[in-house]
């Protein structure tokens, strides 16, 4: 996850809007991906990734373990939601881009309001600038990620059925 977290920055830089926020934040993404890949297990490497990455941002233990929760259960609830709305199945075979659209979507969501509150709470001040960039930049992240892990499920089919 940090290798995103530095390629983020590397490539999308100049649409960083402040340190946590950016117009383009592809870790979000790879959130998702990890919990439609690997259920419960995805969401407790990513609340411990995101545990162990949080002394680089500076926050204190409270806030750390609060917002590593945040991070991990977000992409869970949404992937949890949209599967059973849309019944996708466990192995993904009914993944379009309908039910990847609206993943992206609620995962985004999650994100925002559930950050938004826990500032609100907490008394952290951010701008309502900073939730809708918050917001932008998790759905565009998600967005291309997805597109990239959709391509490469559609290339293993492909394979698959042709070595077959």
């Amino acid at each position: 996850m940090d290798i995103f977290f530095k390629l983020n920055i590397i490539v999308f830089s100049f649409l960083e809007k402040s340190q946590f926020v950016n117009l383009v934040f592809m870790p979000a993404g790879v959130r998702l991906v990890s919990v439609l890949l690997f259920n419960a297990l995805g969401v407790i490497g990513l609340f411990v990734g995101a545990l162990i990455t949080s002394p680089i941002v500076g926050t204190n233990l409270t806030e750390a373990l609060i917002i590593s929760l945040i991070s991990a259960l977000n992409p869970y609830f949404s992937v949890l939601i949209t599967k059973r709305l849309l019944h996708v199945d466990n192995l993904l075979k009914k993944l379009h881009a309908k039910e990847l659209i609206l993943i992206a979507l609620f995962s985004a969501l999650f994100n925002y309001l559930s950050h938004h509150f826990y500032f609100g709470l907490s008394n952290l001040h951010m701008s309502w600038e900073s939730f809708e960039n918050m917001f932008i930049g998790d759905l565009l992240g998600i967005t291309l990620i997805l597109f990239i892990f959709s391509l490469s499920l559609k290339l293993m089919r492909k394979s698959k059925l042709t070595s077959a």
